[in-house]
C-alpha cells in the first residue's frame, strides 16, 4: 500500500458502519482505542531502537529496563524523544502529530464532545461519531505502519527482521492455543 508515497504494509480493513447506535459506537470506540494503543506500542519500538543505538552491549537486564522505562512514556514524551534523536521525514511527523492529538482526545474528550450526538434519536449524531472512529482507525493503523518503515530499519541492526517478528508472533500464538486447549 502506498502512502505518501512511501510504500507500508497494509492495514487491516476497518468495517463498515452497520446498525447506527450506540452499541456500534462502543465496539468502533473500542477498535479505535485498539488501534490508538498498537501505534503507542509502536512508539515505544521506534524509541528503543534508537536508544540501542545510542548504547554499548547490554545486558538482557539492562534492556529489559530501558525497554520498561519506555513503556511508562506517555505517546508526547516518545514522540519528543525521537524527534531528538533522529529528523522524521514531514510527512510522517504531520501524521504522528495528528495522531497524538487524536489519541489524546479519544481518550479523553470523545464522549464528552459528542454527548449530544450520542443521544440523537434519529441516529445522524451517532453516524458521525462512527465515521470520526473511523477515520481515526485509519490515521492510527497507517501512522503505526509508517513509523515501521523507518525503525525496523534500526532493528534489522540487531536482527529484528518483519520475518522474525511474523515467526515470534506466530510461536506466541501457537504457545497460547497450546495452554488453551490443555
Amino acid at each position: 500500500m502506498l502512502v505518501d508515497n512511501i510504500e507500508i504494509e497494509d492495514i487491516n480493513p476497518i468495517p463498515p458502519i452497520e446498525d447506527k447506535d450506540q452499541k456500534e459506537v462502543f465496539a468502533f470506540y473500542g477498535l479505535a482505542s485498539y488501534t490508538g494503543q498498537c501505534l503507542e506500542k509502536g512508539m515505544v519500538n521506534f524509541a528503543m531502537a534508537y536508544r540501542l543505538l545510542d548504547e554499548s552491549a547490554l545486558t538482557e537486564q539492562e534492556w529489559s529496563d530501558i525497554y520498561d522505562h519506555l513503556n511508562k512514556q506517555t505517546f508526547g514524551r516518545l514522540l519528543n524523544q525521537i524527534k531528538s534523536k533522529i529528523e522524521i521525514p514531514i510527512k510522517i511527523e504531520e501524521r504522528l502529530n495528528l495522531s497524538l492529538k487524536k489519541r489524546n482526545w479519544l481518550a479523553h474528550d470523545f464522549f464528552y464532545d459528542y454527548a449530544t450526538h450520542f443521544y440523537d434519536p434519529t441516529s445522524d449524531g451517532i453516524v458521525v461519531m462512527l465515521k470520526e472512529l473511523q477515520d481515526m482507525i485509519y490515521l492510527f493503523q497507517v501512522t503505526d505502519r509508517l513509523i515501521d518503515t523507518i525503525y525496523l530499519k534500526v532493528w534489522e541492526k540487531f536482527g529484528v527482521t518483519e520475518e522474525w517478528i511474523h515467526k515470534e508472533m506466530e510461536e506466541q500464538y501457537q504457545e497460547y492455543l497450546s495452554v488453551k486447549n490443555a
